[in-house]
């Protein structure tokens, strides 16, 4: 099965699914608050922590309309470039980040918007590239991501099938083959009816040389924990310090109480789900003397008598022969005196 590595974690099926705390711009262009996201992520115990790097001039133009999730009373005489630049960090706030996760033990990463951001974070050495949905037919920045040869995660909100195919097949034509395809709905918060979580069934059809991924915006964990369940081998899901603070993304985010207990309950689900091995658990045997059942005398039996089902029945314990052998024992030569209500082996028949 397909796996590839981001730095020291493996990624793929025999692997625990790798969580990124999406910090997004939550940070509001402060780098104190940004550090405290990278504090929170790793008390979270999350495997890697993403940021968005951009140069707003080379990002959007000025009359660019905000989406509608971006409006607030708070902001609503604030432009979408006025917003978005308020949301820019610095390079050196990057390299301070960067540092500040490999102190800390945690996974750096972060999507980058245009060329600039891309060579930036080669520069800094990210160990993979986040490719957002809305870059997914951007070809001219993947044909440069491609060309620094590190695995690719690939969001695929607002495109067809075909677009994904169509995306997919030029990144490997560029010589990456550690692909990871994200399902991502573009919508903050996107509700229950349009996350769609079958598309990862489709997507594991479609690109079984691919690993699966899964990028949460909906509220709450149940989506999360519902693509854990598919086999996805990275979810990530966008944080906050405060869902009541100012920006478009903190409310459709998980809170520090959410964000433990969505790591936990991933964790939880992976635990449940187990291998697609089915035997009986160690703990499972042990009840199994007990809960199962064996073929038992009703009656004294003398040494030599021959058994009819008027001298046996079934009942607990399990530690005898099974009632599936109760007709193949029928008629059968007895051995040795056996009392009535005893459990009969094999070494008691003939």
């Amino acid at each position: 099965m397909k796996e590839f590595s981001i730095m020291n974690k493996k990624i793929g099926n025999d692997y625990p699914i790798f969580l990124i705390a999406e910090a997004g711009i939550n940070h509001n262009g402060i780098i104190s608050l940004a550090k405290k996201l990278v504090d929170l992520a790793v008390k979270a115990e999350c495997n890697a922590i993403k940021f968005q790097t951009f140069i707003t001039e080379d990002l959007l133009l000025t009359e660019t309309p905000k989406a509608e999730y971006q409006k607030s009373k708070r902001e609503e005489s604030e432009t979408f470039y006025e917003m978005i630049k308020k949301y820019e960090l610095s390079q050196e706030d990057f390299r301070e980040l960067n540092k500040y996760c490999r102190e800390k033990g945690i996974i750096f990463l972060s999507t980058p918007f245009d060329e600039i951001s891309v060579n930036f974070l080669a520069e800094l050495n990210v160990p993979a590239f986040k490719i957002g949905s809305g870059d997914m037919n951007n070809f001219p920045l993947l044909e440069l991501i491609c060309s620094y040869k590190k695995p690719i995660l690939l969001s695929t909100g607002m495109s067809t099938l075909d677009e994904v195919k169509e995306t997919v097949e030029f990144v490997r034509s560029n010589n990456i083959s550690d692909i990871a395809i994200f399902q991502c709905t573009t919508n903050y918060p996107t509700s229950l009816e349009e996350i769609n979580l079958n598309v990862i069934d489709l997507y594991k059809q479609e690109f079984p040389f691919a690993l699966i991924g899964f990028s949460d915006h909906s509220l709450g964990m149940e989506a999360s924990i519902g693509a854990a369940a598919k086999g996805v081998k990275i979810i990530e899901k966008h944080i906050t310090l405060d869902k009541n603070m100012e920006g478009p993304d903190h409310s459709a985010s998980l809170g520090p109480d959410e964000l433990f207990n969505w790591v936990k309950s991933v964790r939880n689900i992976e635990k449940a789900l187990g291998t697609k091995k089915k035997v009986p658990t160690e703990s499972e045997k042990e009840i199994a003397k007990i809960a199962r059942k064996s073929i038992v005398t009703i009656k004294d039996l003398k040494e030599g008598e021959i058994l009819t089902d008027e001298h046996i029945s079934i009942k607990r314990p399990g530690s005898g022969i099974p009632p599936k052998y109760f007709k193949t024992i029928l008629g059968k030569k007895i051995l040795k005196d056996i009392s009535k209500n005893s459990i009969i082996s094999w070494e008691d028949i003939e």
